[in-house]
């Protein structure tokens, strides 16, 4: 759970403040009163009936059971069987905070890039918004915590609390906490235009506060805030469920806490919850339903929208089972009415009452280290509650008035008591019958008189009832009843002003009848009024049982999460890509995502009791393929354009579990790849050397322990030369080579201070050592040959360039990827010592590449070099195993060369072939079984088997289509009845799937031809 010192937040009472001077005679005081015959609900465990609460002075003095004798000198207000809870405290809100505006470059002793705003302190730029603050009461909160939601470092919010009036909106705590994303907002500046630069950006920013704290003497206000907002609570928002583990990574690497703002969609990550141990702030505004008019456009409705908006009120009792700590926010919200039917929703679908409350009130205030002053209705703490009707948790009640730090604020006056039954009224000598009903607050009268007439014809006597409907009207102990007697053909009005005493039910005073004649009346209580029917809850509990989520939440998910499992290949042909060749009619043991045992022929072998034996005979049993150069996998942005040299981003920090271009992949045989920076710049991100797992979080996809990479890139692309007009350096090849002498020579004097530093060799022993830089650490681990390079490059002149730069500085190139003219240098590329991966067909897409020719690997491959078919192209990764046999018709490339280009040599250019790219007992299981030959057009896979847990089965695939299909059909039939109560809808806007490629900018997908 969070650790946060109270002591150090409140080193004094947060509260107090300097007191306006008195101006004439002292006004009495309104913070003082007594609150009685209430229901209080003291406490999410605690509540009792008729109950009685003292404030004096804004504070609670005492809470309890009954009221024996009020104090004299107090104010007793009676609650008339009202309902009081405490108020709410809102975490996440932007309230009185000026909207996001294009910032300017500001100077002064701030951080050097403007999306880094720790120093802004919200006190300083709150403006109270009445119309918000009044909606807000309503819906039951008393305070909130404001911010403003602009870019990576927010700043402080500050802890407001909601007056009765503008001049009482004061703060419980200016510098409350500090807020954090993972969205630069509206810096000016060119960088970070991607998610893993906006990540990069902002861990350097944390080592730079780090570094300044300790050995900073140049003021700088924004380290400076970041180092105070490390005794704060901090929040983190997220814009996607997945940034959760983004926020742990942070939590890891720097030792402290964060507090996630999360999205709604927390139930979607499963069973990870049990080992995240992060405390949220959920968003309760569910998505609306989809307008289903147009019948074409319902079926486009990707299955995971619907599913998002099927699940989304079980979230809160999802978290509440998996015993994950989280406040509730009514972000999102605007009215009181939306609020409340969201939280019933969600208490049908299965969180508790007390839940709701904890989440709302406890929760907070000990998240902000003020729980001894608010959270609850106890002694010694501030008189902050809302009196409602009835029990908002339960009812569609209605707030009566609200409290803050014991200021009243009326919403709706309650009646003095529940008047309502059979009353004998007595007006100026006659007798009638009065009859009260309706409501307590809107009672509905009816007056009658009974008198004995002669029958016409009979002339017996008999009765006869004139009933006249009466208007009533109850303020405070003020009543008025008007009504008009219809007697023997005449109208006669009477007016009835007087005064109830409650507690014997008597009303008395004085009114006018027909001639406007003063007459007295009274009433008296005969018979109290019987309540026929109990009032309707809310909510019912919702016991209709519904399939669960899937992993991911995709068509193609899993309905439990997969799992390793012995798995039996029994009679295949084995493609071994090893000197072993083939082997006939094989057996494959695959257990603990290993291959444990490859058995020739038909012999006999232990089958353990839950082993998945399948029947191989006749299909083709190979290793996984690798992709050596992907982009599938990643989410909003590929490049970080924003600078010439990013090596300090990672692109491990972006990967999308839900690309849905995973399971496509798999589908086409690819267990493993390297998720790749775009080609931006020549030096860009490191690479994430992943498997294909899906069904699994982000971070498992990584490969442990996997070989250090990175992206360089030579060319068009880096030179920017389809940009448009464009400041960043460099315009020209030449500039591309001294990008790289600077960064290299930069990375190397660094490299020496720090060594120099840490062997004790300045005579001034209070020098401060280099602060951690995190491109410099990048960039060195390439000079010393810890990090490899994969380098984006066509033309001829620029791979020798590369390769005369990296030999003057002592490290080779590990991989030049596209490499289309490398057929040119081959010889040269084998003397450096360098791999090639490239296109199998691509050529004349654009200028640079006019020289391509289809010939190009099996050349490559003839001089000697390690080469691999690569995809850079989410569809082209569907069908390597195709591209891979286009060498063998270009490039008359054998059938054992071909496969090796897609598997074996993708291993070795990573250098993963330990593990990976043969079938070989003690090799990871990635493992693919084909319905033929792979290198034909006709094969497909029938199982793709991941470290031992098969992630496609073709078989599955098409019941999965099945049971999606009924599922879609069942919920677009359940929001079509959504509708017809008349629920709001919203209309569904068709979403194109875009790809990152290596030249895409910015963080959204591209649509555009992929022009590598």
């Amino acid at each position: 759970m969070i650790r946060y010192i109270v002591a150090l937040l409140f080193p004094v009472s947060v509260f107090s403040q300097a007191e306006k001077p008195q101006n004439g005679v002292k006004a009495p005081d309104q913070n003082s009163f007594v609150l009685t015959n209430v229901t209080i609900i003291i406490s999410p465990e605690k509540t009792i009936e008729n109950g009685t609460i003292t404030v004096r002075n804004g504070k609670i003095t005492a809470v309890d059971k009954f009221m024996l004798s009020a104090p004299k000198d107090l104010m007793v207000i009676d609650g008339n069987h009202a309902v009081v809870v405490p108020s709410f405290i809102e975490v996440n809100s932007t309230m009185g905070i000026p909207a996001d505006q294009k910032a300017e470059n500001k100077t002064g002793p701030y951080y050097w890039n403007h999306a880094i705003r720790a120093e802004f302190d919200a006190i300083d730029w709150y403006k109270t918004d009445e119309k918000l603050t009044v909606e807000y009461q309503k819906m039951g909160f008393g305070s909130v915590l404001v911010h403003r939601n602009d870019g990576l470092a927010q700043g402080y919010g500050a802890f407001m609390q909601l007056g009765t009036t503008a001049a009482d909106h004061q703060p419980y705590l200016s510098k409350a906490a500090s807020f954090y994303s993972f969205r630069k907002g509206s810096s000016p500046q060119d960088y970070p235009s991607s998610l893993v630069g906006s990540i990069a950006l902002l861990r350097q920013s944390f080592y730079d506060a780090q570094w300044h704290a300790e050995y900073g003497k140049d003021a700088n206000y924004t380290l400076d805030a970041l180092t105070t907002q490390l005794k704060k609570p901090a929040f983190f928002s997220l814009d996607d469920k997945s940034d959760v583990f983004r926020v742990k990574s942070f939590m890891r690497e720097f030792k402290r806490d964060f507090i996630a703002i999360g999205t709604g969609q927390e139930q979607f990550l499963g069973n990870a919850w049990d080992t995240l141990k992060i405390p949220l702030v959920i968003p309760i505004n569910f998505p609306e339903a989809f307008d289903l008019k147009d019948p074409y456009l319902a079926h486009e409705i990707p299955y995971s929208e619907l599913k998002i908006w099927e699940m989304a009120s079980r979230n809160p009792g999802f978290l509440y089972k998996h015993k994950v700590p989280f406040i509730t926010s009514a972000a999102g919200h605007t009215t009181a009415a939306d609020f409340w039917k969201h939280i019933h929703q969600a208490l049908a679908a299965g969180w508790s009452v007390n839940d709701v409350l904890r989440s709302l009130t406890v929760a907070p205030a000990t998240l902000l280290g003020i729980q001894k002053e608010l959270g609850t209705i106890e002694t010694d703490k501030w008189a902050n509650f809302t009196v409602y009707d009835q029990n908002p948790f339960l009812f569609q009640a209605k707030v009566l008035e609200v409290f803050s730090k014991g200021e009243r604020k009326i919403f709706q006056n309650a009646p003095i008591s529940d008047i309502r039954g059979t009353y004998s009224l007595n007006i100026d000598g006659t007798k009638y019958w009065l009859e009260i009903a309706g409501t307590p607050n809107q009672p509905e009268g009816k007056v009658k008189l009974v008198r004995i007439i002669q029958d016409s014809l009979t002339l017996a006597n008999k009765s006869d009832t004139l009933t006249s409907n009466a208007k009533l009207s109850l303020v405070n102990n003020d009543i008025s009843i008007h009504f008009v007697q219809q007697l023997d053909g005449e109208k006669q009005p009477f007016s009835l002003k007087g005064e109830v005493n409650p507690r014997v039910f008597i009303f008395e005073g004085e009114g006018t009848n027909n001639n406007g004649k003063w007459i007295k009346w009274s009433a008296l209580r005969n018979k109290k009024y019987e309540v026929k029917e109990e009032t309707k809850q809310a909510w019912i509990p919702d016991t209709v049982s519904i399939p669960g989520v899937r992993f991911p939440n995709s068509a193609y998910g899993f309905t439990t999460p997969p799992k390793q499992s012995v798995i039996i290949f029994e009679q295949a042909t084995i493609w071994t890509n090893t000197e072993e060749g083939i082997i006939q009619e094989g057996t494959v043991i695959v257990e603990n995502g290993k291959i444990k045992a490859i058995h020739k022929g038909s012999g006999t072998y232990l089958k353990p009791h839950d082993a998945i034996v399948i029947n191989a005979r006749g299909k083709i049993l190979t290793t996984g393929i690798i992709d050596e150069h992907s982009h599938i996998a990643l989410t909003r942005g590929v490049n970080e354009g924003g600078q010439a040299v990013t090596c300090e981003v990672r692109m491990e920090d972006a990967i999308n579990a839900e690309d849905i271009d995973v399971y496509r992949q798999l589908a086409g045989g690819v267990t493993a790849a390297q998720l790749l920076h775009g080609s931006a710049n020549p030096i860009g991100g490191q690479s994430a050397l992943v498997k294909l797992k899906w069904g699994h979080y982000p971070h498992e996809y990584v490969i442990k322990n996997a070989p250090k990479f990175v992206k360089f890139a030579l060319g068009e692309n880096v030179k920017q030369s389809n940009w448009g007009v464009s400041n960043r350096f460099p315009q020209t090849r030449m500039g591309v080579e001294q990008v790289y002498i600077d960064a290299f020579s930069r990375a190397l004097a660094y490299h020496q201070a720090k060594s120099s530093h840490q062997a004790g060799k300045h005579k001034d022993k209070n020098t401060a050592p280099p602060a951690v830089d995190l491109e410099l650490e990048a960039l060195y681990e390439i000079v010393s040959g810890e990090r490899r390079i994969t380098c984006h490059s066509y033309v001829q002149s620029e791979i020798n360039m590369l390769m005369h730069v990296a030999d003057s500085f002592g490290f080779k190139v590990n991989t030049f990827t596209h490499i289309l003219e490398g057929y040119k240098v081959a010889d040269k590329m084998k003397e450096h010592g360098v791999g090639a991966s490239t296109f199998s067909d691509w050529w004349a897409y654009k200028f640079e590449v006019m020289d391509a020719i289809p010939q190009n690997a099996s050349l490559m491959t003839d001089m000697g070099l390690i080469v691999a078919i690569n995809s850079d192209d989410a569809e082209m990764g569907r069908r390597l195993n195709q591209e891979a046999a286009k060498t063998i018709k270009y490039g008359g490339a054998t059938e054992d060369e071909a496969w090796k280009m897609v598997t074996l040599n993708p291993a070795k250019l990573l250098h993963l072939d330990d593990r990976m790219g043969t079938v070989q007992v003690g090799k990871d299981a990635d493992l693919v079984l084909w319905t033929n030959n792979p290198l034909s057009i006709t094969a497909k896979p029938v199982y793709t088997v991941v470290d031992g847990e098969i992630l496609f089965d073709a078989q599955k695939d098409f019941l999965i289509q099945q049971e999606i299909a009924a599922e879609r059909v069942r919920i677009i039939a359940k929001m079509s009845e959504e509708s017809k109560k008349g629920e709001p809808t919203k209309p569904f806007t068709r979403k194109r799937k875009g790809h990152f490629h290596c030249n895409t900018l910015g963080e959204e997908a591209s649509f555009e031809t992929n022009e590598h």
